[in-house]
């Protein structure tokens, strides 16, 4: 795995992969905001910081560049997540659930990766879905299934995270997750597949099944009555179809698939 610096100011520009994540979603945490901040009907938290991540999906090429992390809650309804935006529809003492959408950033050619020559490029793409999740004392569990909203990215994908917060500290927590995603055949064509008549690589098609499993370590560190230190660390293996791509198996892929991002964040 390599790592370079990047020359845009922002990760999204940089690679195709977003890095700006971390601990629990913004539909679990915001039933934890402080009784101040719930009397806005607006909260939230807004950071920057570094970020590494793949420069597309299944890349061995790690890109750093400048992270941006954005979570806000509309009256513990409606929330914006970096890249996702969903609405809370149905909410009792254990279970939520409601709609969703986030934004896929595809696989552009830059020019600074010669192993994209070959390969075509993928439009970003919006993909609509729903979720459900249930959270007890400090323990969550989340599922997000996503379908593909445009002629070309289709297909079904499906994450499933669980994860625990320790505090070893009333201004520090640590929160570990494990996570898995199950894609559909056409779903993982998108992003792994390979057309007849490559010059670089062999035909593919990929079947479903469990594609990625992970694991990320979350941290937060509050120095201020608004102030977090931030970091998250994730590392993923690609299963399955993604991993047996000729696009993964090649010089420039990796099944081994690392995320991080360190910022400070102000609460509001």
């Amino acid at each position: 795995m390599s790592i370079i610096a990047a020359g845009s100011a922002t990760g999204v520009s940089a690679n195709d992969v977003d890095a700006s994540f971390g601990g629990k979603p913004i539909y679990i945490q915001a039933d934890e905001f402080e009784d101040d901040r719930k009397k806005d009907s607006w909260a939230g938290q807004i950071g920057f910081g570094l970020s590494v991540a793949p420069r597309f999906v299944g890349a061995d090429e790690h890109v750093a560049s400048v992270g941006f992390d954005l979570k806000v809650s509309y009256k513990g309804t409606i929330f914006l997540e970096n890249n996702r935006i969903g609405a809370l529809l149905y909410k009792n003492r254990f279970v939520r659930a409601g709609a969703i959408a986030r934004w896929n950033l595809g696989r552009i050619d830059n020019g600074s990766l010669s192993l994209l020559e070959t390969i075509p490029e993928i439009d970003d793409a919006f993909e609509v879905g729903i979720f459900a999740a249930t959270s007890l004392y400090k323990l969550f569990l989340t599922t997000e299934i996503y379908f593909g909203a445009s002629d070309d990215f289709s297909g079904t994908s499906v994450e499933v995270e669980a994860g625990y917060t320790f505090e070893p500290t009333s201004k520090w927590r640590v929160t570990p997750i494990l996570g898995a995603v199950w894609s559909s055949s056409a779903f993982l064509d998108t992003f792994y597949g390979v057309e007849e008549g490559n010059p670089d690589f062999e035909a593919f098609r990929p079947n479903g099944g469990l594609s990625e499993a992970y694991f990320e370590l979350a941290t937060e560190r509050r120095f201020g009555e608004n102030w977090l230190f931030k970091g998250s660390f994730r590392f993923s293996e690609l299963l399955g179809g993604a991993a047996d791509s000729p696009i993964v198996r090649s010089a420039g892929g990796s099944r081994d698939q690392l995320q991080t991002f360190v910022g400070i964040v102000w609460l509001f």
